[in-house]
């Protein structure tokens, strides 16, 4: 698989704004005002969207019981990560988007919930 061949499975998968700058894919999941995650070939498709809040780890380790995606925090943000076989990259999309829409609504509560440490 080249990157060409991964930004046009993520165009057929109904990703918006697609766009090659390598070694990363960059797209959106439900329209061009999603947030945008990077997709690049790295032992199958690795694929991040990043929040810039930080999880907090009883939320890390309840989705690590619970989901299929991984949450980790690098450099003080909190990436969702899916590492997946190039051959299933194309059932595994649909679950992406599902991981994708189910983080950006926890993203929001942990940001609320940071708003009495923060002044938010």
């Amino acid at each position: 698989m080249t990157l060409e061949d991964l930004a046009q499975a993520l165009t057929r998968a109904g990703f918006a704004g697609v766009e090659l700058a390598p070694p990363l894919v960059y797209a959106r999941g439900d329209g061009p005002s999603a947030p945008e995650f990077t997709a690049t070939l790295a032992d199958g498709v690795l694929l991040t969207q990043r929040f810039d809040v930080r999880a907090p780890e009883a939320a890390l380790s309840d989705w690590k019981i619970s989901q299929r995606g991984r949450l980790s925090i690098v450099n003080g943000e909190t990436h969702l990560t899916l590492l997946v076989p190039e051959p299933d990259l194309a059932l595994a999309l649909p679950v992406w988007r599902g991981l994708m829409q189910a983080a950006s609504k926890a993203a929001v509560s942990w940001r609320r919930g940071q708003r009495p440490l923060h002044g938010m």
